[in-house]
């Protein structure tokens, strides 16, 4: 009895202070069971014209593989703790401190979340830590399925590798400086600024030669790389803005968002990396409207990504990736349920090349003259359809099931004329794609305290 009593001492000596420091404890569980059906294949089609003699293939089609999968995922997990405190004078601090879990796997804590120090008053919120920018923020309760797995934020999963080209991109800054203004009749600003601190990207990514050329490449038959580094250790390296207006069930929202340092992200069978690009600029636009028990949103982005440049065959290449991405989403109450449907599309060019007429190629043997060529391109494309239903059983507690259907083709296709020195007058082009569909069926619960 002794040590019950001693226990609940302790527990109070550790609550009360909380409590006067006006900290408050919070968070989320969930978790979803999924089961995905992941579909692959490729296309081609060209044609060769050497010398007057001309072969070509219309379109073949062959199936790579298909997987299915079940797994249990956590999805957003967190605990957090939030303060503040009144400084006097209408002006208060205000802190927190969220760090993610997988209630899935378990193990340790997952990687940090928003948390911050700042001060707040009539004139609006300033803070500094780790937060989601006002680029995310503008748009952040427009997509009714965040956080599960029809998130409009997912990467598209071709089965060997999954990407973000095609999907919408938000980003929880480290290093932040931002600020919050009040709400002015239903007009809200918010702006922010993140130092590099060193940080590295990279302004040039260059396969630069052949064998055979004037460069310092000398390694038989591979590409040379060279990489430009720019340092990035200025005040404002990153920014973002946003306008955000709410009133009688309207939400319009303008964001725009600098990334000098940004990274494109790939994953091949499960090891993910990341391809470093040396300016990323983008901008989204959102709506929603709510009118009785039904809301309908829309969300617009278009996204354009540097990675440099590089030459091949007397090509220069640009590689600059652009992308537009947008959804749209509606929303029906009844009761206790909702019913919920998001139809998006995106779509990517990543490089386009201009070729210099009349300069000499040298390259596995073959010598000749480049005429001209049309623009080489690679592109890509997605299409995504969600449905689901949600009940709640209580303010703080829900269940969900949805489905979510992938389709993404990824491909590069162009032309170019010349004459080899051995084999003549050439004309070639052809149009090369990866194609991939993915289905997944999700059952969730989501707990909030």
């Amino acid at each position: 009895m002794k040590k019950i009593i001693m226990s609940a001492s302790i527990a109070a000596a550790m609550v009360i202070p909380a409590a006067h420091a006006g900290v408050t404890i919070y968070g989320k569980m969930h978790a979803s069971i999924d089961y995905t059906d992941v579909a692959l294949g490729y296309g081609v089609s060209y044609y060769v014209d050497i010398d007057g003699a001309r072969f070509d293939d219309d379109n073949f089609f062959d199936p790579l593989g298909d997987e299915q999968m079940w797994g249990v995922n956590s999805r957003a997990s967190r605990i957090g703790f939030k303060g503040t405190e009144d400084l006097g004078n209408g002006l208060s601090l205000v802190w927190k401190a969220e760090t993610g879990y997988d209630i899935a796997d378990g193990g340790a804590w997952g990687g940090a979340r928003n948390a911050y120090i700042g001060l707040a008053g009539d004139w609006g919120t300033f803070l500094y830590g780790i937060h989601d920018t006002p680029y995310k923020m503008s748009t952040g309760r427009l997509d009714p399925f965040a956080d599960t797995a029809a998130d409009f934020n997912a990467p598209t999963d071709f089965g060997m590798f999954t990407t973000n080209l095609f999907s919408f991109q938000d980003v929880r800054a480290e290093n932040a400086i931002a600020y919050v203004s009040p709400n002015m009749n239903g007009l809200t600003f918010a702006a922010a600024i993140v130092p590099g601190e060193g940080a590295a990207s990279y302004s040039a990514f260059v396969p630069s030669a052949f064998p055979g050329d004037d460069s310092d490449c000398k390694i038989d038959h591979d590409f040379c790389f060279d990489i430009d580094e720019d340092i990035h250790d200025g005040l404002a390296d990153a920014y973002s803005v946003a306008a955000m207006y709410e009133n009688n069930g309207l939400y319009l929202s303008a964001a725009y968002e600098s990334l000098p340092a940004h990274s494109i992200s790939w994953g091949f069978d499960g090891f993910p990396f990341s391809l470093p690009t040396g300016q990323q600029d983008k901008y989204r636009l959102g709506a929603g409207y709510t009118m009785n028990n039904l809301t309908i949103n829309g969300v617009y982005e278009n996204r354009t990504s540097d990675f440099g440049s590089m030459s091949i065959f007397e090509y220069d290449q640009k590689l600059e990736a652009d992308s537009d991405i947008w959804q749209v989403s509606a929303v029906y109450t009844f009761g206790n349920s909702a019913l919920k449907l998001a139809y998006g599309q995106g779509d990517m060019s990543l490089a386009k090349s201009e070729s210099n007429p009349g300069e000499t190629y040298s390259a596995y043997g073959y010598t000749g003259v480049l005429y001209d060529a049309d623009k080489l391109e690679r592109y890509g494309e997605q299409e995504v359809i969600s449905v689901g239903l949600e009940h709640n059983f209580s303010k703080r507690t829900k269940v969900y099931a949805l489905y979510t259907m992938q389709e993404a083709d990824l491909g590069i296709k162009g032309s170019a004329q010349g004459a080899d020195d051995d084999a003549g007058p050439f004309d070639v082009g052809g149009d090369a794609h990866l194609t991939a569909e993915n289905d997944t069926f999700s059952m969730g619960m989501i707990h909030s305290f």
